[in-house]
């Protein structure tokens, strides 16, 4: 039995959406292209197996191009093709048109603006290639004509292709980017996320750490930076597993989540230690989200054990008393430390050093 990958899945999806942007914008352009084309060949009484093809590619042709793609084991390539054959059949009617300027000119504007929107310059170079191919030797073959008057009927059946098919082309592609836009959003947000806890990872706590330190210098807040790690956690994963280790870091991320204001940023700073960086708060504030963070973490049980009591050590560090923003974070960290070296399960907000009394 055929296994496909989700990967493999995936991609087939995106190449059937690809083909079947193709297949429309095909229908429309060869439907467009119709009418100004047998209007010229009917000036030049050309016979009536030139109509018959004409119908044909513009009415059967898209849909024999989507059969290929769809049934191709490359339907991307094949589609790619497609694109390059299109080219080749309007090199053929521009010959036959003998490059009546109305519409040959449209004609070529659209099928270079389209590949090139498809598949940027190489797409277009290919599609180049394949339209002169054809219509230097059908040129040479129909007499080399240079019809240069074409009639009013014309210009107005030709219209539609210029103004119609190129602003649908457009809106295609605005709709495209507007989906880049989105994707890309969406990556840079996963990107600054942790998956398994759903909040902030280093990437954005570094750039929130900045960002909240220079305004604190610049007088528009004043913010804190708590750092958590949760005491004995290699007791807990040696004891209960890691899915239990996981299972207590996600409740306690929640929990920051929950107690954060809406300005501040709860993060992974790593591996089992959390932070915090508050927005704007006073040292009482401050010292009372610590006190309640400690409260509500005691209250964590695992499902794997009843009887566990899941505690935390808690450094805190202002902005306004760093010089630095590595100073800022090595002093929050140092208040960590010093509630570890203490025995764990504390609080301890670094303060600065008293100034000696002058003699």
């Amino acid at each position: 039995m055929h296994y496909n990958s989700p990967d493999h899945s995936h991609l087939k999806l995106r190449s059937t959406r690809f083909i079947r942007r193709m297949f429309a914008m095909r229908q429309l352009g060869t439907f467009l292209c119709f009418n100004p084309i047998i209007s010229v060949l009917l000036e030049l009484q050309k016979g009536n197996a030139f109509y018959v093809l004409l119908f044909i590619n513009a009415f059967v042709w898209p849909w024999v191009a989507y059969r290929v793609a769809m049934s191709s084991a490359d339907p991307t390539a094949s589609e790619r093709r497609n694109l390059t054959i299109d080219a080749a059949l309007g090199g053929f009617w521009v010959a036959m048109m003998g490059i009546s300027p109305m519409p040959s000119l449209i004609i070529m504007a659209v099928l270079a603006s389209d590949r090139y929107a498809v598949g940027g310059w190489l797409q277009l170079q290919s599609a180049m290639r394949a339209f002169l191919l054809i219509f230097i030797p059908m040129w040479m073959l129909n007499g080399m004509p240079w019809q240069t008057s074409f009639s009013t009927r014309t210009v107005w059946l030709t219209l539609p292709l210029a103004a119609g098919y190129m602003f649908v082309l457009s809106a295609v592609s605005y709709k495209l980017t507007l989906t880049l836009r989105r994707k890309n959003r969406e990556l840079e947000r996963i990107s600054l996320m942790d998956p398994s806890l759903g909040i902030p990872n280093r990437r954005l706590f570094d750039r929130r750490l900045e960002s909240e330190y220079l305004r604190t210098r610049r007088g528009e807040c004043r913010a804190w930076l708590l750092l958590l790690d949760v005491d004995n956690f290699k007791t807990v994963n040696d004891t209960f597993g890691h899915e239990a280790g996981d299972f207590l870091l996600a409740e306690i991320s929640a929990l920051l989540r929950n107690e954060a204001g809406e300005q501040d940023i709860p993060a992974r700073f790593g591996g089992d230690e959390l932070g915090v960086i508050v927005h704007d708060a006073d040292e009482v504030g401050i010292l009372a989200l610590a006190e309640t963070l400690q409260q509500k973490i005691t209250r964590l049980r695992l499902p794997a054990s009843a009887d566990f009591h899941c505690s935390i050590s808690i450094g805190i560090a202002a902005a306004s008393d760093a010089e630095s923003l590595q100073q800022w974070l090595s002093r929050a960290d140092l208040a960590l430390y010093s509630v570890k070296r203490a025995g764990r399960n504390g609080v301890q907000l670094w303060r600065p050093a008293p100034e000696n009394p002058t003699a």
